[in-house]
Order: structure tokens, then C-alpha cells, then sequence
């Protein structure tokens, strides 16, 4: 079992909601602890926005009820009917968000027998609302996400595990199946970052010099996750075309190796770069292989002059993987000069938080 943040979040914010409706001398507080159930985000933007949401939402909901009551009176089906038309008017003005919430104060709204309707009404709206508030308050407050930390970390362990599979992919000691089997938990574990990444970007700085800053940094987590991606396609086309890979001369083989350890060390000195691990300086080609690596377009040029009948491999494979290398060596290339950009312009204030990183977030 994981006890997650946000789960957390959730059950603080149901005992505030609750806490806070006991000083109401009324019945129905329990409301204020399912509202705010349905009102926690997973970013603080996004509880600002569901404040607003909900507030429209819920009062639509309420008067509806109101109105409905007033004219129809407490009636089962007039209940169902009401359902009916508050979705509606919700996904007519893009309010879709709030539906579950508005419809459940519709409906304890309706609900209301005893006593004096109108004020049993208002009283439930208020405990409805204080659920909403009390979601917002934690999740400004109490452990707000880390998202910086999430989606590096994640960039981090999902490259280790890509590089650690190229590795043995270009050396042939892998199964063809097991590594397929784990691209696939790559690729979701990429989508996941990527959904990260979309809260992420919906977060808004309060001043114009973290804006600015903000929207840099959000440049530079973008440009990291892409480069991920990036890697992963070069890790999925050398195992769908591994076998033309293999039958590959050696000479061209070892040409291959080189550049795709230069791309796997330049990518990880960036990792580095950005937690300033390492100096913030212009990376150097790699001396130590530069001895023997020539052009890789130019040795399979050469490779390509060669008659059909002596090759044991596809060539039309064989350039899709180099296209996949050449895109992720772009994307590495215009990932460095972002990070450099970044420390460039922001020396006093270019701090990015990064906590935890043994964790897998």
C-alpha cells in the first residue's frame, strides 16, 4: 500500500471540512467532508480554478433546486428531471468539471423536508462550500506538489533504465521480447511524466520576475522530457530492427557503439548540469573516443556502396535507426543550449529545487 501526498491531502482536508461545518448548529455536515473530497486537485492552480468552478457550479445547483422546488415541490421524479437539465446547463457553459458536485448539491438541496426549506438550503450550499474551501486551503498549504522533483527524478531513473538497455541492445545480449516488455512500461512510464508535466505547466508565479523565470524553467522541463522521449525512440528501433543491426559489418557496428555512448554521456552531464552538480560550462566532445570515430553518415555511405548480394541486413531499417540517433542527438544538442541559457539569465535566482532524488516518484 502507498500513502501518496495527495491521499494524505484528502483526508486533512475531509477532517477540516468536517471540523469546520461542527460549528454550524445544523445537520448535513457531512457534506462539507464529501466536498471536498470531489474538490481536491492535484495542483495548486488547479484548486484555484475549482473554487471558481465550483462556486458556478454549485450555485447553478442550488437555485435550480430552489426553483424547482418552489414551483414542483419535493418529488422524486421531479429530482431525476432536475438532474437532468443542471448537466446540461453545466456542459453548456464548459462547467463539466463541477457536474458531480453541483448535481450532489442539487440534490441534498431537494432533500430538505424538515423545517424551514430555505434556510435547510442555504445551510447546505454553506457546508458544500466549505468543503471546497477547506480542499483549497490544504492543498495551498500542506504539502504542495513537487513537481520539479517528480519530473526530474522520474527523467533520471527512466533514462538509466533506457541507456542500460541500449547498452545491451548494441552489444546483442538481450531478448528480443524482454525488452519489449519493458518499453512498454517505459512508454507509460513516459506518459505519466508527460501528465506531470501538464500540471505542471498550468502552475502561475505571482510576481512577473519568477513568471519569467517560471516560464523558462518550464521551457527547460519540457526540452528534458522530450529528450527522453527521444532516447526511448532510439531504444525502440534498435530492438524492432535489432537483428539488422547485428548483421551489421563491425566496423560500422563499432561507429554505432560510439555514438550512441556519446549521446548517453552528453545526456547525463546535462542531468547533472541542471541539479549543478557539474559546472555550468560548454561540454566538450569526447576526446577519448575521438581518436577512432569517424562520421557515422560517412561510414554508411561507404556501406551503402557495397553490393546487395554481400549485406545481411535491411537498409531502409538501418536508416531509421539512424534517424531515430540523429533526432535525439538534435534534441540533446538544443536541450544544452537551454540549460545554459537558463543559468545565463538567471545567476542571482536559477535555483530548481530538486529534493528526494533516490526516491521514484
Amino acid at each position: 500500500m502507498k500513502l501518496g501526498a495527495r491521499i494524505l491531502k484528502t483526508g486533512i482536508a475531509i477532517v477540516l471540512a468536517l471540523f469546520s461545518a461542527s460549528f454550524i448548529d445544523a445537520p448535513g455536515g457531512i457534506v462539507a467532508g464529501i466536498s471536498a473530497l470531489f474538490a481536491m486537485q492535484p495542483s495548486v492552480y488547479k484548486s484555484y480554478r475549482t473554487i471558481i468552478e465550483q462556486l458556478q457550479g454549485n450555485t447553478i445547483g442550488a437555485l435550480l433546486a430552489i426553483l424547482m422546488v418552489h414551483f414542483f415541490g419535493f418529488n422524486i421524479l421531479i429530482s431525476g428531471l432536475t438532474s437532468i437539465i443542471l448537466i446540461s446547463l453545466l456542459l453548456k457553459l464548459n462547467l463539466s468539471n463541477v457536474v458531480g458536485l453541483a448535481v450532489v448539491t442539487q440534490l441534498i438541496i431537494m432533500d430538505a423536508h424538515d423545517g424551514n426549506f430555505y434556510t435547510t438550503a442555504l445551510l447546505r450550499f454553506s457546508f458544500v462550500m466549505i468543503g471546497v474551501l477547506s480542499a483549497f486551503v490544504v492543498n495551498t498549504l500542506f504539502l504542495p506538489p513537487k513537481f520539479e522533483t517528480k519530473m526530474y527524478v522520474n527523467c533520471l531513473n527512466i533514462c538509466g533504465d533506457i541507456f542500460k538497455w541500449i547498452r545491451l541492445e548494441i552489444n546483442g545480449t538481450t531478448e528480443y521480447h524482454v525488452v519489449k516488455r519493458d518499453l512498454d512500461d517505459i512508454k507509460s512510464r513516459i506518459e505519466k511524466l508527460e501528465t506531470q508535466f501538464s500540471l505542471y505547466k498550468e502552475e502561475r508565479a505571482y510576481t512577473k520576475r519568477r513568471a519569467l523565470r517560471n516560464t523558462r524553467k518550464k521551457i527547460l522541463f519540457k526540452e528534458m522530457i522530450r529528450s527522453t522521449r527521444r532516447a526511448y525512440d532510439v531504444l525502440r528501433k534498435l530492438n524492432r530492427y535489432e537483428n539488422d543491426v547485428l548483421n551489421l559489418p563491425e566496423e560500422l557496428k563499432i561507429q554505432i557503439k560510439f555514438e550512441l555512448d556519446e549521446l548517453m554521456t552528453h545526456h547525463e552531464e546535462i542531468l547533472m548540469r541542471v541539479t549543478e552538480k557539474i559546472p555550468n560550462t560548454k561540454l566538450e566532445d569526447h576526446s577519448l573516443i575521438r581518436v577512432y570515430k569517424i562520421n557515422l553518415i560517412d561510414a554508411f555511405l561507404v556501406e551503402l556502396r557495397k553490393d546487395e548480394s554481400d549485406v545481411e541486413y535491411n537498409k531502409e531499417h538501418i536508416f531509421q535507426v539512424l534517424g531515430a540517433m540523429f533526432e535525439y542527438r538534435e534534441q540533446l544538442q538544443h536541450l544544452d543550449r537551454l540549460s545554459h541559457s537558463f543559468y545565463k539569465y538567471h545567476k542571482d535566482d536559477r535555483k530548481i529545487n530538486i529534493t528526494n532524488e533516490n526516491l521514484d516518484l
